[in-house]
């Protein structure tokens, strides 16, 4: 097999080093130098907040594309270009403001030793260093303790290196089903693909690249540049209104005087172009699916209004009616969205994903009880559960040692795997981040730790509800990344002839060492320039995520487990029925695109209809044709332009941050 694919060359393995220690350990300080409200779109990991569109890959493809066309790197090919992309996704992660543990969290826990030094006795020394060794951060200026660090530092290494190794196990498991049979499109991942492929063409840049995609880029810089120049300069004219009831994702919030606020389901609307165009690369299905729910709901919480539900929420601006109170969407009553669909739904499409391909799932036991090779794959499947069996008897050593008991270790474990299981099937798919950004695990772990804690388990029950936040969320909240930046890299390297044993390597070396760099980098920024100093190191607190009365609301307010079970049957019976049935258009993927908590948040509906209503037409007018060699290329060349200014805009910001411009 290994004759199929060109090896591997030292050259490529240097430059990974390079790229993984410079990027690795400086790219989280770069991230912390952004004004707040501008990470979501000009730093070198992702952008789009929940849209997670990776920036550093495609931007060093597009460079290196650029490079190789004015004669240098002439022997770059197409495994440089997969390589490329492969050694740098499994850092996007440590580069971005939404990326656990090196921003929120893990800032957190440091951070309550001095803002909050009764809450942080909760905390043991290896978990977040004494006070003492905290304090001088708040500043800056200062050397770094490293050694009185070195523990705290080596047991969080240890709990990312673990989970990667857990995830990347995983990812070589589904490797075949997803790539190869599948076909899962990866909307970000094409953007990277078509990219290097239109590089490694003959002929001009002009023709390589193609009339569509180049003007596709030009758009994507004139709409990106004019929006970096509105949050640089408060007298550039808001040529797009985001200085105007926007949030920083590009959604628009509706002020309870607004003629659509008087419908109680609606309250964001999303403006941000890159959202849908990379709506417009999703399967048409998906969005269909969708737009046919978003009409659901909307018809659902007008007739709950009229019944009597939602009372005083037309009272509500856009952000509240998502977020606040006991009667907001996704905790109010009748449907409590995110116990039924942000929960349920995504609980519901893991068991059923498995429980559709439990011959595929068979087939792989079988093979791993065998000790069979497998051709194609990057580790025969026993290695794979071997690893997977170690990674888990390490990460619950881990939490056992700073007090945790069996049984939320288990419920922080599995939730873990359900929640990046589920985000990550939804993202490979429509290119969207789902479930995120709400708190519907806490419901699992009250029942095996308690809904309040007692004066016995009080430390343990703070403990383990600050860790539910993060573990419980999605794969850029908790230690889940690994899994889809591996998966991303096997459809880059199956599109562009790279081996997948290659891809394991490569995801494995990145996955263990880029989060010491990250630490690394991130404690020495932090102890050099002064947690109160850069606009973005989230210098706060983590007691509300673990104060009992705070989150007596998580998962929802009262009873939860009718509406968790009963999103569970629903994405069973449209896993079901979409695949039983090519004509049936619901499927659960669309659902949570509308319903979940962090969707809402970001008014989907509007970025997703657009696309929809979009592809439809060309589709219709043009056909497939026209869409694969005009669509598409144009959609990828604008979020290429816009990423592009994303990146050189960051790094701007970064200039801006020594020197005032």
């Amino acid at each position: 097999m290994t004759s199929e694919y060109k090896p591997i060359s030292t050259s490529l393995w240097i430059f990974t080093l390079i790229v993984l220690f410079v990027f690795g350990f400086f790219g989280p300080v770069w991230t912390t130098m952004i004004p707040g409200g501008f990470t979501n779109w000009y730093t070198a990991g992702t952008i789009g907040c929940k849209l997670w569109v990776p920036v550093l890959p495609t931007v060093l493809i597009f460079f290196l594309g650029i490079l190789r066309e004015i004669g240098l790197f002439k022997s770059a090919d197409k495994t440089t270009f997969a390589f490329l992309y492969v050694a740098t996704m499994g850092l996007v992660v440590f580069l971005s403001y939404d990326g656990w543990p090196l921003q929120d969290t893990y800032t957190g826990f440091l951070a309550s030793r001095v803002t909050e030094p009764g809450i942080s006795d909760n905390w043991p020394s290896i978990f977040a260093p004494p006070a003492d060794i905290v304090r001088p951060i708040v500043g800056g200026g200062a050397a770094v303790p490293w050694g009185a660090l070195m523990p705290f530092i080596m047991f969080w290494w240890l709990m990312m290196a673990a989970y990667a190794v857990f995830y990347l196990a995983i990812a070589s498991l589904l490797r075949h089903h997803y790539i190869d049979v599948e076909k899962v499109p990866f909307p970000q991942t094409i953007v990277s693909v078509t990219l290097a492929s239109r590089f490694l063409e003959q002929g001009s840049v002009r023709k390589k690249l193609g009339v569509p995609l180049i003007i596709g880029i030009i758009l994507g810089l004139a709409y990106q540049i004019p929006l970096f120049f509105t949050a640089l300069y408060p007298w550039f004219p808001d040529v797009y209104g985001w200085r105007t009831n926007t949030c920083n994702h590009g959604t628009v919030w509706l002020t309870s005087g607004s003629a659509l606020a008087q419908l109680p389901g609606m309250a964001m609307l999303n403006k941000s172009a890159v959202h849908a165009a990379i709506f417009f690369l999703a399967p048409l299905s998906v969005l269909t699916s969708a737009v046919i729910t978003n009409i659901i709901f909307q018809i659902l919480m007008q007739v709950a209004y009229f019944s009597g539900y939602y009372s005083g929420i037309l009272g509500l601006d856009g952000c509240g009616r998502v977020w606040c109170g006991t009667i907001s969407y996704r905790v109010g009553e009748p449907f409590k969205w995110d116990a039924f669909s942000t929960a349920g739904v995504s609980t519901g499409i893991v068991l059923f994903y498995f429980i559709l391909n439990w011959r595929v799932v068979s087939s792989m036991f079988r093979q791993a009880v065998r000790g069979e090779e497998v051709k194609g794959e990057p580790i025969n499947y026993r290695m794979a559960f071997l690893m997977i069996i170690l990674a888990v008897i390490v990460i619950a050593i881990l939490w056992g040692s700073v007090g945790l008991t069996l049984a939320p270790i288990i419920v922080l474990i599995v939730s873990n795997f359900i929640c990046t299981f589920a985000s990550t099937r939804v993202y490979s798919l429509v290119g969207y981040n789902a479930p995120a950004g709400s708190w519907f695990y806490y419901g699992p772990m009250k029942l095996v730790i308690g809904s309040m804690p007692t004066e016995a388990n009080y430390k343990e029950w703070v403990l383990a509800m600050c860790m539910m936040h993060p573990t419980g969320q999605a794969f850029t909240e908790g230690w889940g990344t690994p899994l889809i930046t591996s998966l991303s890299s096997y459809k880059m390297g199956s599109m562009m002839g790279m081996d997948s044993k290659a891809i394991f390597k490569v995801s494995l070396v990145v996955g263990i060492l880029a989060p010491l760099l990250a630490q690394l980098g991130y404690i020495w920024g932090l102890y050099t320039f002064g947690a109160t100093k850069l606009p973005s190191s989230l210098w706060g607190t983590v007691w509300y995520r673990a104060d009992p009365q705070g989150i007596v609301n998580r998962p929802v307010r009262g009873e939860w487990i009718p509406y968790f079970l009963g999103g569970i049957l629903l994405a069973g019976a449209l896993s079901y029925l979409h695949a039983k049935f090519l004509w049936f258009p619901l499927d659960p993927i669309g659902f949570l695109i509308i319903t979940d908590g962090h969707a809402l948040i970001e008014g989907l509906w509007t970025t997703v209809t657009a696309a929809w209503a979009v592809k439809l037409i060309v589709l219709r007018v043009g056909g497939s044709k026209f869409y694969e060699e005009v669509g598409v290329p144009a959609a990828i060349g604008f979020i290429v332009g816009a990423v592009l200014v994303s990146f050189i805009g960051g790094l701007l910001m970064v200039v801006r941050f020594f020197v005032p411009f």
